[in-house]
């Protein structure tokens, strides 16, 4: 008995001793922790603006620098836990032979590249309107708007970089047309222009599944405070500017000035909350723009829009983003913005995430998709819609990527909504080569070792993918719309001045139209 008893006591000395001693580890740490967290505190000296700079240089030789190409991020806790990927090893004759490969098939498309391509045909008669002016010799005064909505894939500005400069440069400069005001997450850029903000804006809608009241505005996406001189800039080229920000009961006052000028007063104080813009005309050239808060009084800011004649490609993108997210913004301020802005051409780019998601089968995805296209068809009758379908991924499971399965429910239930919804559709994983291309757009550097996303290489091949197929349409439109003894009459030179990019994955069209 009192052996067993000694044997009890030494091992429950031992085990308090264990229990002590892990129970001093956590100590420790917490303590060390809260000491560095101490070392760190909330009022540190002087914080400084956050800046967003894409003004000059090749936009994609930046973009190659800003993106990291072997990690990804997530969005769980307060600090962001890195994920990384190892790199893809590969001989530099194979991904040779793949790039190869790859840009062969994307400059041979199919015949119908854009499925139920006469729902563009509003677009394409705008287009062709503009250009016939422009060939005329007559003074260009309106803009042509083409504005996309998307995800990551968007909200990179690198895909809608290139559409933007393919565009503009057959078309002519219109300017970067919408962005967000500030410089509201991390990473957020728009080539062509520098946005920066003051340390006291608090971001609203980038966390979309908190949206609050949902009063976002066009973009999804707004900055607040309610504190005096906080400011705003936004460096661009235009002749034209607008704020968009949100009348509200008891809102503060806005002061605007144009390159250091003299500062125009702005209220934002209203009866009750709703879409408030301020527009400014200014000559050609670049423009330092500047809001600063006059009091202290709530403020929210939902966007600049800085055109000037020409042609757009916008980008209005959020990281995670899902196309019914649209839906839960207030639709009373997103729809008024969006008949303001009366684009020719609205571009849907989503897919990725629902995808992933758990939440939507392919049925309950189609009634919900259907539902935000006949929003939009209802809100601007006259824009023409385009959705660009989720591109094909890989998914890693023990130690190796397999193609991901999960796309394709998305990609049916889009094009099916398109078909009977008055949309074009462009099926993005079908001209990287269907499933599991992704894997060998890993292995020749054009996309990320996410097996998601896609270098700068990779998001501007496919961008000059869609613009070869949108002018291929283009001039099949104009063909359709010529009559017969015209054409004959006119020969070649009917189709020449203005045709589809061709030779090379660049996309580059005639600066002449």
């Amino acid at each position: 008995m009192k052996r067993r008893f000694a044997h009890a006591s030494g091992f429950a000395a031992a085990a308090s001793l264990l229990l002590f001693a892990a129970a001093l580890l956590p100590a420790r740490a917490t303590t060390t922790a809260k000491k560095r967290h101490a070392a760190a505190p909330i009022s540190s000296p002087k914080p400084t603006s956050h800046t967003s700079s894409f003004r000059s240089g090749s936009p994609h030789a930046a973009a190659l620098s800003h993106v990291s190409t072997h990690t990804t991020s997530t969005r769980r806790g307060r600090a962001r836990r890195r994920v990384t990927y190892p790199r893809v090893r590969v001989s530099p004759e194979r991904r040779a032979a793949l790039i190869e490969q790859i840009g062969d098939r994307l400059k041979d498309p199919p015949p119908h590249a854009i499925a139920f391509s006469p729902a563009l045909d509003g677009f394409y008669a705008q287009l062709a309107s503009y250009q016939n002016s422009m060939r005329a010799g007559e003074k260009q005064t309106n803009t042509l708007r083409v504005l996309q909505w998307g995800d990551s894939h968007t909200a990179a500005d690198m895909f809608t970089g290139e559409t933007r400069r393919v565009f503009q440069q057959q078309f002519g400069d219109g300017g970067i047309g919408y962005s967000y005001a500030g410089y509201p997450f991390a990473g957020f850029r728009i080539f062509g222009s520098r946005h920066s903000q003051s340390p006291g804006w608090k971001t609203l809608g980038n966390k979309f599944l908190q949206l609050g009241d949902g009063e976002l505005g066009m973009g999804g996406i707004g900055i607040s405070t309610d504190r005096p001189r906080e400011w705003v800039s936004l460096d661009t080229a235009c002749t034209s500017l607008e704020l968009q920000y949100l009348q509200q009961p008891g809102g503060g006052g806005l002061l605007f000035t144009d390159n250091g000028g003299d500062p125009i007063p702005i209220a934002t104080d209203a009866p009750q909350a709703g879409p408030g813009e301020f527009h400014y005309a200014c000559p050609a050239g670049d423009h330092e723009f500047k809001i600063e808060t006059a009091d202290r009084a709530p403020v929210t800011l939902l966007g600049w829009v800085a055109t000037q004649p020409g042609v757009t490609w916008e980008m209005i993108g959020i990281n995670g983003a899902e196309a019914p997210l649209i839906l839960k913004w207030d639709q009373k301020l997103f729809s008024q913005y969006l008949k303001d802005n009366s684009p020719a051409l609205i571009v849907l780019a989503y897919g990725t995430n629902e995808a992933a998601s758990a939440d939507w089968d392919e049925a309950s995805y189609r009634e919900t998709f259907a539902h935000l296209i006949d929003a939009i068809h209802s809100y601007v009758p006259e824009s023409s819609i385009l959705v660009i379908g989720p591109a094909d991924r890989s998914l890693r499971q023990h130690y190796a990527w397999h193609p991901f399965s999960g796309t394709g429910k998305i990609v049916e239930a889009q094009r099916e909504v398109c078909a009977g919804h008055n949309c074009a559709y462009w099926d993005q994983r079908e001209r990287m080569g269907g499933f599991a291309s992704m894997q060998d757009w890993v292995y020749a550097g054009w996309a990320q070792p996410d097996h998601t996303h896609f270098t700068a290489d990779g998001y501007r091949a496919l961008a000059d993918a869609l613009m070869a197929d949108l002018m291929a349409g283009f001039e099949q439109y104009k063909q359709r719309q010529t009559p017969a003894n015209e054409t004959a009459g006119q020969g070649d030179a009917s189709g020449s001045a203005s045709g589809p990019p061709s030779g090379s994955t660049t996309g580059s069209g005639s600066a002449n139209p």
